[in-house]
């Protein structure tokens, strides 16, 4: 149904959003598996905030491959399950490499 892959990063409009909700356009990762994404009308995607030093959070370094333009972080707090239609421009694809990272912030955001 869908051509979006895992860890692929795309601009996601967010809008209109209630109380603490990040807000406003957001670059954010695809976190849930091709096999879904290409099944589903929404996508499970991780928010890409500016760079925090917490411990449910993966720090992100701008490269060529993430397109990205400063530092940011994956905010494991803010999975977000979203329609297709918010998402926007592709920005670029983080590397498999932060895997582990996201899997030991899950744990952390979910007591596992």
């Amino acid at each position: 149904m869908t051509d979006f892959k895992q860890l692929d990063i795309y601009w996601i409009g967010l809008e209109p959003t209630r109380g603490a909700e990040t807000k406003k356009l957001r670059p954010c990762v695809i976190i849930q598996s091709d096999l879904v994404n290409n099944q589903s009308k929404t996508l499970i995607v991780l928010l890409l905030p500016n760079h925090k030093p917490w411990p449910f959070a993966v720090n992100l370094e701008p490269n060529p491959e993430n397109g990205l333009d400063k530092s940011h972080h994956i905010n494991l707090k803010q999975l977000h399950a979203v329609d297709i239609s918010r998402i926007g421009k592709l920005q670029g694809r983080l590397n498999k490499e932060y895997f582990p990272a996201i899997q030991n912030a899950l744990a952390i955001v979910f007591g596992l």
